[in-house]
């Protein structure tokens, strides 16, 4: 395989990406929209979650079965289904309609996602997987990034919501439009040896497979709970909000992406991903001492800086650790870890929030991120094979 990382299919499935993170971007005000409908914030508190649920149990039964060989059948039924979910999601104003589809809408999104996987990692060159997947990632996070301001450079209302989920509806038709420009690759017509229950029960059967997975897990529960309850921890700190620590927080794992990724591959990527885990560790058990404005700005430097690494790490060590034939499995696995680290973490900090108080919360994921990097650690140094 040539080293080349910038060719036409790693390009068009990139897009294909791009599409569906830039549809799950635009459901940034989805909470005040359904505020306009007049559902209540009990049941607007499961809409919002809706999808993440379905795209957690709905990975968990597709990793199985997609491969190299059946991916692109799966892209297309995942893209036809999220486009009738984004159709229905914008004419519905029932509560329990609009939960229905946004888990349809959950279901085909991760469909899309889990099929993309086995054909990308068949243009990842094995000495450029670090940059790769940081590219990968960097793509992923473009739009959470340029939509929100988006919305307010042209004074979007919440209760236009609607129309534009409905218009999203062809953005989403735009992956199968994508995969047909996509050459075919050679591994699509091979038998796929590496899918199955079967192939998920020798991948997990591997040690080091298992402590990336648990690392992963670990990883996006503490960033959930981060994510979900900064803002609560920056009221009672009386900064008001947490909008401009994620804006620096983002604008950081971007500048990181896009200018580490050549750099990720000249390293011990399981020694690189440790040291950024214990920054975004240190920053973390930091924001529960309160501290002045300047240093919450370094804190959120900080944290941008260790998930800019860490998160495309992962995905990278993924590939180095992998057989060839289970590389498109792995990945997914690991996603999945991902998937359940976003729900589980949320999830038992709620329950801690009430325990804990907001200080001790932030300093026990402070405690999981360095967990997370005794995890790493234990894998050693690693080399693509």
């Amino acid at each position: 395989m040539s080293a080349t990382l910038v060719t036409r299919p790693f390009l068009l499935l990139c897009a294909q990406l791009l599409a569906v993170s830039i549809i799950v971007a635009i459901f940034f005000p989805l909470q005040l929209y359904l505020e306009s409908l007049g559902i209540s914030s009990a049941a607007a508190g499961f809409i919002l979650g809706a999808d993440a649920l379905a795209a957690l149990v709905v990975q968990a039964c597709l990793t199985p079965v997609v491969s190299a060989h059946t991916a692109r059948r799966w892209m297309i039924a995942g893209a036809l289904l999220l486009a009738i979910a984004l159709l229905l999601e914008g004419f519905l104003t029932q509560a329990i309609a609009l939960a229905a589809a946004r888990m349809l809408q959950g279901a085909g999104f991760i469909a899309v996602v889990t099929a993309l996987m086995p054909l990308l990692v068949l243009c990842v060159p094995r000495e450029r997987s670090g940059q790769a997947f940081g590219w990968v990632s960097l793509i992923r996070l473009v739009p959470y990034a340029a939509i929100p301001p988006l919305y307010e450079l042209f004074h979007v209302a919440p209760a236009g919501l609607g129309v534009i989920i409905r218009w999203s509806a062809l953005v989403a038709l735009t992956p199968i439009l994508l995969l047909y420009l996509t050459p075919v690759f050679p591994e699509e017509n091979e038998p796929a040896d590496a899918a199955g229950f079967g192939g998920v029960r020798q991948s997990l059967g591997e040690g080091k497979l298992r402590l990336l997975l648990g690392a992963t897990l670990l990883v996006f529960a503490a960033y959930g709970v981060t994510f979900f309850f900064l803002k609560g921890l920056a009221r009672d700190a009386g900064f008001g909000g947490s909008g401009l620590f994620f804006t620096i927080a983002t604008l950081t794992m971007l500048a990181t992406r896009l200018i580490g990724g050549p750099y990720f591959d000249r390293y011990s990527k399981s020694r690189l991903t440790a040291a950024a885990l214990l920054v975004a560790a240190v920053a973390t058990a930091g924001l529960a001492g309160y501290p002045p404005r300047p240093v919450w700005f370094l804190l959120a430097f900080a944290c941008g800086l260790g998930w800019g690494i860490t998160m495309p790490l992962l995905n990278a060590i993924a590939f180095a650790l992998s057989r060839p034939t289970a590389r498109g499995l792995n990945q997914n696995l690991v996603f999945l870890a991902m998937q359940g680290g976003l729900f589980l973490g949320p999830w038992l900090g709620g329950g801690l929030l009430s325990l804990l108080g907001y200080r001790l919360l932030f300093v026990a994921a402070g405690l999981v991120w360095i967990l997370a990097a005794l995890l790493i650690w234990l894998l050693g140094p690693l080399d693509a094979r």
